[in-house]
């Protein structure tokens, strides 16, 4: 409904992203909006959220904040006593950043809208119809423990990693890697730089000595990784200083803090990065996703893989007008990744997706949230447990043949069960929108070589 109603693509980061944002319970990254979600309307609430949100510089990421009140907000709060915990250069209005039901109504009485309004009337048809509730009412009385388990499979794969991982200074000889990277940029005719962000320093460095990996993260002018930098035969021993090596338990460094549970995160972001780069997958970082690579020239790509029995996958299709015959742009096979633990036990969350990209196959085709929209309009449940499985046994699998990674590997995935079992059409979000009608773009259509795969 707020999704609806303030225009946003809202995400719940209560499961996955906790830890990182602790002030906020959903976020649109892609319009910079934060919402805290509490039952409590007092202004110290309001007030300690501030304080918090300032603590994490959350303020980096996001451009409003809003509180939503599940009971009933304030008939008035003191602006005065907010302007302290109010992050500088940050805009907060409690008359217009706290909301509650009446204020969501008033926005919906003021909507022009009548599509906008259609949608909002069927979501609200849905969610508080007297079927519904007497469905809910009904399952109460009868008590959902009543109810035969089920059988489920959540997004999450368990991972493994080294006991520790390494820690040194730098030794870069910085300005020898500017000269080196002016006097390219002079061949192209471009602006020379004066300096370098300490990541892009360490990969231009690596570069140098014909190096090329991304396992490794910076933090605090220290570079951090599983590679053993011990090793005299570790190619990271060429921009370290070899004396101030030091090896680290992994648990008691991302149990410090959120700062370094925080890094300990990228850096396991950055060892999927090579990980996946064995595996023909390569990361996006506008939108932070990653997808199968496209071939020079770019091309439809199939790949041979292994599950239950040797099998082949389309993983980038070829969108093509049907009028005029010219590619418009590839539709790749995708995934956003996420880590949380329990604990010790670490788990790489997979949501897949797609990307399409331009004719030359790696940039974002204009088209994509057109092609996205119709994607979602035709997925199910089941796609997007096919897709999950699917990357899970492609991403853990090797043999003879394939490379492994040592740093990162992904174990078997672990059913869980649940008790009450869950009627899928009960809970799957109303579809109130049919079709693409008046969309001059290719018709779009399922994948249905996911529906084939056999997985042991």
């Amino acid at each position: 409904m707020l999704n609806e109603v303030l225009g946003l693509e809202l995400e719940n980061l209560n499961a996955t992203k906790k830890k990182n944002f602790p002030a906020i319970d959903l976020a649109d990254f892609k319009n910079r909006v934060a919402i805290q979600v509490t039952s409590t309307s007092s202004i110290d609430k309001i007030k300690k959220t501030l304080e918090t949100f300032s603590r994490y510089e959350q303020q980096e990421e996001f451009d409003v904040l809003y509180f939503y009140i599940l009971t009933e907000k304030k008939p008035q709060y003191n602006s005065s006593t907010l302007n302290d915990a109010i992050p500088e250069g940050f805009h907060f209005d409690p008359s217009e950043h706290v909301l509650d039901k009446d204020s969501i109504l008033q926005k919906i009485n003021s909507i022009s809208s009548t599509p906008k309004i259609y949608t909002i009337s069927k979501l609200y048809e849905h969610e508080f119809s007297d079927v519904q509730i007497e469905q809910r009412k009904l399952k109460f009385e009868n008590g959902y423990l009543s109810n035969e388990p089920e059988d489920i499979t959540s997004n999450m794969v368990k991972i493994s990693f080294a006991k520790v991982l390494f820690k040194a200074d730098l030794f870069i000889d910085e300005d020898k890697v500017i000269e080196k990277v002016n006097e390219h940029l002079e061949s192209l005719g471009r602006k020379k730089v004066k300096t370098l962000k300490p990541s892009t320093l360490i990969r231009k460095a690596l570069k140098q000595h014909n190096l090329h990996f991304e396992d490794w993260i910076v933090f605090e002018k220290c570079i951090y990784t599983f590679r053993d930098l011990s090793k005299n035969s570790e190619p990271l021993r060429k921009i370290i200083d070899v004396g101030t090596v030091t090896s680290i338990d992994c648990c008691q460094f991302y149990e410090q803090n959120e700062s370094s549970n925080r890094v300990f995160k990228n850096l396991l972001r950055n060892s999927l990065i090579q990980l996946c780069y064995f595996k023909g997958i390569e990361f996006f970082p506008p939108r932070q996703i990653f997808r199968f690579k496209n071939t020079s020239p770019p091309g439809p790509k199939q790949i041979r893989w292994k599950a239950k029995k040797e099998a082949t996958k389309t993983v980038i299709f070829e969108m093509v007008n049907k009028k005029e015959g010219h590619v418009i742009c590839y539709r790749h096979l995708a995934f956003k990744a996420s880590f949380l633990n329990f604990g010790a036990d670490w788990y790489l969350v997979v949501n897949p997706t797609w990307s399409f990209t331009n004719p030359g196959g790696y940039q974002e085709s204009r088209f994509e949230p057109d092609y996205m929209a119709g994607l979602k309009r035709l997925e199910n449940n089941n796609s997007v447990y096919y897709y999950f499985r699917f990357f899970a046994y492609y991403l853990s699998y090797t043999d003879l043949f394939t490379r492994e990674y040592e740093y990162l590997q992904l174990l078997q995935i672990e059913p869980m069960t649940l008790s009450p079992s869950l009627d899928e059409q009960k809970w799957v979000p109303v579809k109130t929108i049919e079709s693409g009608e008046g969309s001059s773009l290719p018709e779009i259509s399922l994948d249905s070589e996911i529906y084939t795969l056999t997985f042991s």
